[in-house]
């Protein structure tokens, strides 16, 4: 599918820098702004995590399955904690899910089958029954906005606001050219309602325009144009992944079809490898509370000492590649690799797949 100019502005979503802690603030929008961003009486980047447990009691942290970016996509959405949200049965079909690295903020809803009730632009809907051809009927705008990840296992239909996913059917060959008459009477299977609420503070970035003929950029996991880009500093570049033709297509969707560039930076790389060794080892969890917190420590990746390049280095391990986690005393750390000094080691084991 020929990539058009699919979003010609979006309103501050897209995420530069949203893994960057952001201070539990209040957010000051105007009225305009406060509905595009509001469900109800729930304003994204204004509503905390603190509020809901105030609201209800019985709010409680379930697991949400990631429709455009799942465990087995390439990185994962910045602006919000991954996988993770907080539901109560007073307000059914709403989860609401907090911002990365998890100031309190809410930055993403994600409505379910369950809801029934008004989008943010007053569109009402009532998820479980919703078929795509009622999306199309809401937002014709949408007919040509065919995306997927690849590694997602559904289609996503998105303007600036809000997303609609619909679950592709695999057994249906060949996946390309999409047969969009077959997807029409589709259940929508969920809408997610996602900001950056880093954005929304520090909105200095301009919008993005996207060109006919360019790749698809990605920017720590999230689309993001060349004005966005050109702010960047190269020396904040952990790594830069280019993919053509087919293994574009497959990682991006149709849209991928002039390639797809996913660059990450150095801080989303260090989240990205702090939260999967936390998960991993417990000791590590409690010897790094936060992602700052391993500036006491020297990182060991395979019998190599990481001196140089480490966000570079760590943003390859993954589950797939993890093997085994240690934390060793500073006597260790001297002892095993000549280290002397007061710094503790972290030391990693991986497959060949994952060794540098």
């Amino acid at each position: 599918m020929k990539l058009s100019v699919v979003l010609t502005r979006v309103f501050i979503f897209l995420c530069l820098a949203g893994n960057i802690p952001v201070q539990a603030q209040s957010l000051q929008l105007d009225s305009t702004a406060r509905k595009k961003l509001s469900l109800g009486n729930f304003c994204l980047c204004q509503t905390t995590v603190n509020d809901l447990y105030a609201l209800s009691n019985d709010f409680a942290e379930i697991t949400v399955e990631e429709m455009d970016l799942p465990v087995k996509c390439y990185g994962k959405d910045m602006r919000f904690v991954n996988g993770k949200g907080f539901y109560s049965p007073k307000y059914p079909g709403i989860i609401f899910q907090q911002d990365e690295p998890g100031s309190g903020h809410i930055s993403k809803i994600r409505l379910t089958k369950e809801y029934k009730g008004p989008l943010p632009d007053g569109t009402a809907v009532d998820i479980k029954n919703m078929l795509l051809k009622d999306v199309f009927k809401l937002y014709p705008a949408m007919k040509d906005k065919w995306g997927s990840r690849g590694c997602s296992g559904y289609w996503s239909f998105s303007n600036d606001t809000v997303l609609f996913f619909v679950k592709i059917d695999t057994s249906k060959k060949p996946q390309f050219p999409i047969d969009e008459a077959y997807y029409m009477n589709k259940p929508v299977e969920a809408i997610d309602f996602v900001v950056s609420c880093y954005e929304l503070i520090n909105a200095d970035i301009p919008p993005v325009a996207l060109i006919s003929h360019d790749p698809l950029f990605f920017l720590d996991s999230v689309r993001a144009g060349k004005e966005v880009l050109s702010k960047l500093n190269p020396n904040d570049i952990a790594m830069v992944m280019v993919l053509k033709d087919s293994n574009a297509i497959r990682a991006a969707g149709p849209e991928g079809v002039n390639g797809a560039i996913y660059i990450t930076t150095k801080k989303s790389a260090h989240i990205r490898y702090w939260n999967l060794f936390r998960s991993r080892s417990a000791a590590y969890a409690q010897a790094v509370p936060t992602p700052e917190a391993d500036s006491a420590f020297v990182y060991v990746l395979n019998q190599k000492v990481l001196t140089t390049n480490i966000e570079s280095t760590l943003v390859d391990v993954n589950a797939g590649v993890f093997i085994d986690l240690q934390v060793i005393n500073a006597e260790t750390l001297n002892r095993e690799y000549g280290l002397s000094g007061s710094r503790r080691g972290i030391v990693i084991k991986t497959t060949a797949a994952g060794k540098k």
